[in-house]
C-alpha cells in the first residue's frame, strides 16, 4: 500500500481529463494531520493500551486523494485517497499481557510500531451542486498493515511479535458544503462509516475551505478537525478500539 498506486490513479485520471477538458473536472490535494491517540489493541485477552503500556501520545502523519468528476449523470464520479498512518513508541508494560506470541509483564520496557495506513476508493454522485454541496456514495477502505510489539533488550535486538492484517471494509461516504456566496469560503463536514459483521470504522471532517474559483482551475485550502475511529474484532488476529483524531491541514488543486 504505498504511494505508487495513488500516482498511476493520477495519471489515469489526468489522462482522462486531457482527453475531455471541457466536461471533465479532476481534484487533488496533499493534508497534514497532527492527532491524539487514544484505545488498545489486542491479539488475546487483555487489551494492551496504546498509552499506558505503548507508550504512544500523539502522532503526524499526511494523506493525498484525487477525484474525477463528470457530466454523465448515471456514471458516479471516483475518488481515491491515500491515508499514511504509521508510528513508532517505546513504553513500560503496565500490565501482564501477551501479544501474538511474546508474553509481557508489567514493568518490561516495550518497543512497538503500527501501520494502519488505508486506501478509500470512493463511488459518489453529487446530489446538489449550488450554495449548498452534498455527495452521497460508497467506500472501500482497504487495509495492509501490521501491529508490532517487542521486549526492549540491552543487546542482541528487541523480541518482537508481529500481526499483519489485510482486508477492506465496506463504508457509506458522505460530503456536505455550504459555500459562502461571493466570497471563496466554504463550511463543511465528510463522512466515511462502515461496519461489517465483527468490524466498525468512523472517518469524518468538520473543516473550513477556500477556493480561489469554483468553477475554474484554480487552487484551494482546508483546515479543520479529522476523527478516525477503529473497533476491530479478530481482522485477520487483531483485536482494537482506538481513535486517532486532531487537527489538519490541506492545499487543493482543481482543474
Amino acid at each position: 500500500m504505498k504511494l505508487n498506486k495513488l500516482f498511476v490513479a493520477t495519471t489515469i485520471l489526468a489522462a482522462s481529463s486531457i482527453a475531455s477538458a471541457d466536461v471533465v473536472g479532476v481534484y487533488a490535494g496533499a493534508q497534514k494531520w497532527n492527532y491524539d491517540i487514544d484505545g488498545y489493541v489486542s491479539t488475546g485477552s487483555e487489551n494492551i493500551d496504546f498509552n499506558n503500556d505503548l507508550g504512544y501520545d500523539d502522532g503526524d502523519d499526511n494523506s493525498y486523494f484525487v477525484a474525477l468528476e463528470h457530466p454523465i449523470p448515471v456514471l458516479p464520479n471516483i475518488k481515491i485517497q491515500q491515508n499514511n498512518l504509521e508510528g513508532n513508541a517505546r513504553g513500560t508494560a503496565s500490565q501482564d499481557y501477551t501479544f501474538g506470541s511474546v508474553p509481557f509483564i508489567a514493568g518490561t520496557p516495550t518497543v512497538s510500531s503500527y501501520d494502519f495506513s488505508n486506501i478509500d476508493y470512493t463511488l459518489y454522485y453529487e446530489i446538489l451542486d449550488n450554495w449548498v454541496n452534498l455527495d452521497l456514495g460508497i467506500t472501500g477502505k482497504q487495509f495492509d498493515g501490521y501491529m508490532d510489539v517487542g521486549v526492549e533488550v540491552t543487546t542482541g535486538g528487541p523480541i518482537t511479535s508481529r500481526v499483519d492484517f489485510t482486508g477492506t471494509v465496506p463504508m457509506l461516504y458522505g460530503k456536505a458544503q455550504f459555500d459562502f456566496p461571493l466570497s471563496g469560503f466554504s463550511v463543511g463536514s465528510t463522512l466515511n462509516i462502515g461496519q461489517t459483521t465483527d468490524d466498525k470504522i468512523n472517518d469524518y471532517t468538520i473543516f473550513l475551505g477556500y477556493n480561489s474559483d469554483k468553477d475554474q482551475t484554480g487552487f484551494g485550502f482546508e483546515v479543520g478537525y479529522r476523527n478516525f475511529t477503529v473497533e476491530f474484532d479478530d481482522f485477520d488476529d487483531l483485536s482494537s478500539d482506538f481513535t486517532f483524531d486532531g487537527y489538519y491541514a490541506s492545499l487543493n488543486f482543481h482543474f
